[in-house]
């Protein structure tokens, strides 16, 4: 059995994720509008630059706490060498390859407008703004599929996170297609996000029970 210390730094990265990647999404900033020209950039930057570099450190701690909570859901289910464990590995690696992209042009965004570049900040702000389509199409229902099938698999977590996770993940697959055609669909992205950041909460909370079982039958 694994030591309840190991069971309480998985949690504590879990929760650490969700607290920074929630101050994230909650920072209240007005964003410029979609079509926003370089000078309505420039403004924005002027006023927000600062909250661009923290919400960008935000972003790649935040889920870079989540990578290593799924990582260590892994090590702990024993799970490393199941096809279930492989593809949640590879989920999270997709998943922080996919933030430090679009954290990289929130932040290019501020240092282009800095260094004179107002046309690069455009181009970077418009670049990001399409990871709201890409995070729900890949990384997403990748991991989510995947954590899930582990959790059904083994006695880690309750059978119930296992089943929310597969949901998630059908979820995110069928809002990421609809999304790209469908412009309102991205308000439910949003909800997603909500529930992602809650199932991480609970399985981490879940993680801090009493005598938590290591692996299940193989």
């Amino acid at each position: 059995m694994f030591s309840s210390r190991l069971h309480q730094s998985i949690a504590a990265a879990g929760l650490g994720g969700v607290v920074l990647l929630g101050a994230y999404f909650g920072i209240p900033i007005p964003q410029p509008p979609g079509n926003a020209t370089s000078a309505q950039i420039a403004d924005f930057v002027a006023h927000y630059g600062n909250f661009l570099y923290f919400g960008g450190w935000l972003q790649i701690t935040g889920t870079l706490l989540a990578a290593i909570f799924f990582i260590g859901l892994v090590y702990l289910a024993g799970a490393t060498t199941r096809l279930s464990g492989l593809l949640t590995l590879f989920g999270a690696a997709v998943l922080l390859g996919t933030s430090l992209i679009e954290a990289a042009l929130i932040i290019e965004v501020a240092q282009a407008t800095a260094n004179g570049h107002p046309e690069t900040a455009v181009g970077s702000w418009d670049l990001q703004s399409v990871f709201i389509h890409v995070f729900p199409i890949g990384p997403a229902p990748l991991i989510f599929l995947a954590v899930g099938s582990l959790i059904l698999a083994t006695s880690l977590l309750p059978r119930v996170l296992g089943y929310v996770a597969l949901g998630l993940g059908i979820a995110f697959e069928v809002v990421g297609v609809v999304g790209l055609f469908v412009p309102a669909a991205k308000s439910v992205v949003i909800v997603l996000l909500i529930g992602q950041e809650i199932w991480i909460a609970a399985a981490a909370i879940m993680l801090l029970r009493p005598k938590a079982p290591r692996v299940a039958a193989a």
